[in-house]
């Protein structure tokens, strides 16, 4: 009798260390496939092909979708200013579409019979993976054993370690997933809203005590919307020969200033309140880089559009609504609003701040203003003070109005 094929989205990780031996040992064949999503430094995929190996996967693969997550996803988060609960740049969240993605890719080349992942029934990436599976290959059956089962990292460590396999302390304490856009990490602290993480928890970004005294100056330029280069101030410009290289570089930078850090706390998809501890250092600043810009050159209510619409695809793309095809209107409008997004921004980085210094670009309506008389504080040629009184005047009026209409007996 043939045995039944199962690719299983693999990191390596306690839980799908668990699940691939789980399933071996449920009789099925194992092929596992390892998305590298910006989650892989040098040597780390040969690492988590051992372990797959080790734990008995009958194939293993790898599969670069660091291009991909970057042009698909990342653009379009910088582009509408997204931040969960304006703190939260997703970390790891978007990310699983691009990796679900892929290992459907996967399950179709090897003619799996079905697939899974590690996901809790807890979180939100449960909810990603099945939808963007469902979406993409409606045949193919889901296996999770750690949501089904409802399993405890305790359990599984057990597990693993009665059959001889290691699980390190720090896998067994933390769940910590790190990708291009950042690092989540979740743990006894964040199950509460009180405890703060240990410095043992964070993976690369340094505390502020331990951030350089001297801070490091940018030059981020952008044309229409998309990070372009960036420079630091004695001119050493950071790697840029793939599009996602500048965001892994200020990665590293960021995270050695000790920007970057923080603990997100907000309603998931599925309707509870979660906290997690981040370090997304590169998305922080080029975030902010890219917001300052878009104040120098689009008007009010653009940028208050932007605001509302921006936040709304964030979410949206945050809870995995990837395939509706509202989500093409609202890349449609990003790209339209970033015509004019030109420019360069200068960014400093200290202590674990990131301090807007100036920005320029050719469609500055602060430098049009300027060409036409208007110079804030100074004045302006293009009206008289006897006009600006009358302006004064009138803008006043509905607030008098108001006021009187709450107070008929003044």
């Amino acid at each position: 009798m043939t045995k039944r094929k199962i690719v299983l989205a693999f990191s390596g990780g306690l839980d799908t260390s668990y699940a691939l031996v789980d399933f071996r040992e449920k009789g099925w064949d194992v092929v596992t496939a390892n998305i590298d999503t910006g989650g892989l430094h040098s040597g780390e995929a040969e690492v988590v092909k051992a372990r797959a190996e080790e734990l008995g996967a009958v194939e293993h693969h790898v599969v670069d979708a660091r291009a991909e997550l970057y042009d698909r996803v990342v653009t379009y988060a910088i582009k509408a200013n997204y931040l969960r609960n304006g703190a939260y740049p997703s970390c790891v969240g978007a990310e699983r579409l691009i990796q679900a993605e892929k290992v459907v890719q996967v399950a179709l080349e090897v003619g799996a019979d079905a697939v899974a992942h590690g996901s809790t029934g807890a979180g939100a990436d449960h909810v990603r993976y099945d939808a963007v599976i469902r979406a993409l290959a409606p045949h193919l059956e889901i296996v999770t054993p750690i949501r089904d089962e409802r399993l405890t990292r305790e359990g599984e460590t057990e597990f693993l370690r009665g059959r001889g396999y290691e699980v390190s302390e720090k896998v067994k304490l933390y769940s910590i997933n790190e990708g291009l856009i950042g690092t989540s990490i979740g743990g006894e602290e964040t199950y509460g809203s009180w405890e703060y993480l240990p410095e043992s928890a964070w993976t690369y970004t340094k505390s502020i005590d331990e951030a350089p005294e001297k801070g490091v100056e940018l030059l981020i330029s952008f044309e229409k919307g998309e990070v372009v280069s960036a420079v630091t101030a004695d001119g050493e410009p950071l790697p840029n020969e793939n599009n996602y290289d500048i965001l892994s570089s200020l990665n590293v930078l960021g995270g050695e200033h000790g920007v970057g850090r923080g603990i997100h706390m907000g309603s998931t998809m599925v309707g509870n309140l979660a906290r997690v501890g981040f370090e997304a250092p590169g998305m922080l600043i080029l975030i902010a880089a890219h917001r300052e810009l878009e104040k120098l050159v689009l008007s009010n209510r653009q940028q208050a559009t932007k605001a509302t619409l921006g936040n709304t695809y964030g979410d949206l793309l945050h809870e995995a609504v990837y395939f509706d095809p509202i989500m093409d209107d609202f890349r449609a409008f990003l790209d339209s609003s970033q015509t004019r997004v030109t420019g360069t921004v200068r960014v400093l980085l200290h202590k674990g701040n990131i301090v807007l210094l100036g920005s320029k670009s050719p469609y500055s309506l602060l430098d049009a203003a300027t060409r036409s008389g208007v110079v804030y504080g100074h004045g302006s040629s293009l009206w008289t003070g006897e006009q600006a009184r009358a302006f004064a005047h009138m803008y006043s009026v509905p607030g008098a109005i108001a006021r009187a209409a709450a107070d008929p007996a003044e």
